[in-house]
């Protein structure tokens, strides 16, 4: 009777072993898993973060495009309303010397004996 207990213990260590060694495999296994996936979440929020420094890039470069559009536009705008500023005085002083000979000519057909 013994000799059957023993090798019930015996069965029951080796049995025992066999499942703490498949424990131990399976929390290897387990422990490799979460490495694995903690360094994959770390791979995509890296790439998520680029992606995202990349799409403001974008959007900064098209808005500094934008901006040296606008600003070479109101450059152009500037020197059309300088020429029509140079414009306007040369027709004021035409105006000016139209008007001044028109006084003159008043002037000399008012005087008695111009007609």
């Amino acid at each position: 009777m013994q000799e059957s207990q023993d090798q019930a213990t015996d069965e029951y260590a080796r049995a025992l072993g066999d499942a703490q060694t498949r424990l131990a495999q399976k929390e290897a296994e387990l422990r490799k898993a979460a490495e694995n996936h903690a360094s994959e979440a770390e791979q995509l929020r890296c790439r998520v973060e680029q992606e995202s420094r990349d799409t403001h890039q974008v959007e900064a470069n098209a808005l500094r495009e934008q901006l040296a559009q606008l600003e070479k536009s109101v450059e152009q705008e500037k020197a059309q309303n300088q020429e029509l500023q140079t414009e306007q005085e040369k027709l004021r002083a035409q105006r000016d010397d139209v008007s001044s000979q028109l006084q003159e000519v008043n002037r000399a057909n008012s005087r008695p004996g111009s007609s």
